[in-house]
């Protein structure tokens, strides 16, 4: 039953982090680009603001609340499916990402932010926790 609980939380974590993508798209009303397969992230990822920033936040604050894993891994899951999505285009695509591991590393910088939420979520659920 952890087991299940585990990969719930990181399937939701990574959906939440691509939600953090794309939804400042709509919000802000950013460029959109294309793409060989994926032109929504790919604005999102271009496009990307403080407003991402705080999005990633906020998914790893819920998920760092509701969820079950260590925050460190549950920050890194917001953008898991960022990389395997690149990989995607870049099989279909060898023009594109051409720096590919540039990109890598911004990924694994701006998944810092929702590690910083996962810790005070679950910083928030010890609190309320110790409160009842």
């Amino acid at each position: 039953m952890q087991r299940l609980g585990l990969i719930f939380s990181f399937a939701a974590t990574s959906l939440l982090g691509l939600l953090a993508i794309v939804v400042p798209v709509w919000v802000l009303d950013l460029r959109r680009y294309t793409a060989p397969l994926f032109p929504l992230i790919r604005s999102g990822v271009e496009g990307m603001s403080l407003l991402t920033l705080v999005f990633l936040f906020c998914a790893g604050f819920l998920v760092g609340c509701f969820g079950v894993g260590h925050p460190m891994l549950i920050g890194i899951a917001t953008v898991a499916l960022l990389p395997i999505l690149a990989i995607a285009e870049m099989s279909i695509s060898s023009t594109t990402h051409n720096l590919w591991p540039l990109e890598f590393i911004i990924y694994g910088a701006i998944s810092l932010c929702a590690v910083a939420g996962a810790f005070a979520g679950r910083f928030a659920k010890r609190l309320a926790l110790r409160t009842k």
